[in-house]
């Protein structure tokens, strides 16, 4: 049950809205998106067929009322000043479009189509299918960028509790993806953190494929101490009898939802305890691996995801240098070191490492190791030593109780 990618434009300036035109003038300035067609229908509005690179899409524009739904969390960090402006906001432009291909591909070039639309006029984006709220300010960093958003952008997952301690997590925001939706049920206040990067972990996989797992299909999602954690996905109707005491995504809840969202299309992860398991599909509650995720669980993160991030984190580094003349900023760095030979998989060659930033030079980075090493000898945790520029893979700034990445540094401009 695939649907669209529907999102909301709010413009900083509400009047920009009262000439039609301007938007579509500004597209058309642009370089990256060459305008194909132009129709109009009573129904869809203004209708564009827009090329981007080698990726054709049709987009509907709709200028529309803007309500933020309670459902609807900011994914940014928002001033008061910018959150009473969104309050009172009251007209904005729909921006409607097919994700074909990579969804990853499709969500950035919308992003671009987006800002295109607005260049940095925008006060925020409600994206609909994922029920998040984007900084304006981001859009334009992302945009800009020749490196994609990172997946987790195009879904979000939801935490309902029962009051109590359960809570139900699912996400919003794969069907457009043509992907279904996830759940876990029986989380608790404790646990929820690590059951959401389960999710992550198996949504990511997904959207790396671009294709659906089928239920019951294992899939490697990471490890915990000694144990592989190997995941799947059934049908909730299949996985409610696991949770017989389940307070919150029962039945009953699923009946109750109008547009039978939590119904159709919607699969609740479980464990397999091993291949035996994995071969007679015998499925294991989530719970039964908690005692596991308490001893430093490892999430398997695809080598184009590591890639993605990796070059982002470079593209982005003047940002970093900035930050650094500030010695009252704390940075780390995650650096990828080539694995001890006995260690090395197939796909697998790099150990990625978090270290402090000492020093900056001309093409690389003095650092201090912060954690032991898995898979590399001959170095502890305290060792001091060069990195080139290129061997970044991710990084943290620390300033003033807030944590900078490098997908955030719109809070720095």
């Amino acid at each position: 049950m695939k649907e669209s990618s529907y999102m909301i434009i709010i413009p900083k300036h509400e009047e920009d809205m009262h000439d039609p035109k301007k938007p579509l003038e500004n597209l058309m300035q642009s370089v990256d998106i060459q305008i194909k067609d132009i129709n109009t229908d009573e129904e869809r509005g203004l209708i564009l067929t827009l090329k981007i690179n080698d990726n054709v899409y049709e987009v509907d524009l709709d200028p529309t009322e803007v309500e933020i739904p309670d459902m609807v969390r900011p994914a940014h960090a928002f001033s008061e000043e910018e959150l009473k402006q969104i309050d009172e906001a009251r007209m904005g432009l729909g921006v409607n479009m097919e994700f074909n291909g990579s969804s990853t591909q499709c969500f950035y070039d919308q992003i671009r189509i987006i800002n295109a639309l607005f260049p940095d006029e925008i006060l925020a984006v409600m994206d609909c299918p994922a029920e998040k709220l984007l900084s304006g300010k981001w859009v334009s960093f992302a945009a800009k960028s020749r490196i994609p958003p990172s997946p987790r952008y195009l879904f979000t997952v939801q935490a309902v509790s029962n009051g109590d301690d359960e809570i139900w997590l699912h996400t919003h925001g794969l069907r457009r993806c043509g992907l279904y939706e996830l759940e876990i049920l029986c989380s608790s206040r404790d646990k929820y953190e690590d059951h959401y990067r389960i999710i992550e972990t198996f949504a990511f996989r997904m959207l790396d494929d671009d294709e659906r797992i089928e239920p019951g299909e294992a899939v490697f999602i990471g490890q915990a101490a000694d144990m592989y954690l190997v995941c799947t996905a059934i049908d909730w109707r299949e996985a409610l009898k696991f949770y017989p005491k389940a307070t919150v995504g029962t039945a009953e809840d699923r009946a109750e939802d109008e547009d039978n969202y939590h119904s159709e299309d919607t699969y609740v992860l479980m464990m397999y305890m091993g291949p035996d398991d994995a071969e007679a599909k015998e499925y294991t509650p989530i719970q039964e691996f908690d005692p596991y995720l308490e001893q430093n669980p490892m999430f398997m993160i695809s080598n184009e995801e590591t890639k993605r991030m990796s070059d982002l984190a470079i593209e982005r580094l003047p940002y970093l240098f900035k930050a650094a003349e500030d010695k009252e900023n704390t940075i780390i760095v995650k650096i990828a070191l080539q694995k001890d030979e006995e260690f090395i998989e197939e796909d697998s060659e790099k150990e990625h490492i978090w270290f402090e930033l000492k020093e900056i030079k001309k093409d690389s980075i003095v650092a201090e190791l912060t954690q032991e090493a898995y898979y590399v000898k001959g170095i502890k945790e305290g060792d001091i030593g060069t990195y080139p520029f290129e061997a970044i893979t991710d990084w943290e700034i620390f300033s003033k109780g807030n944590c900078i990445t490098p997908d955030d540094v719109y809070r720095l401009a």
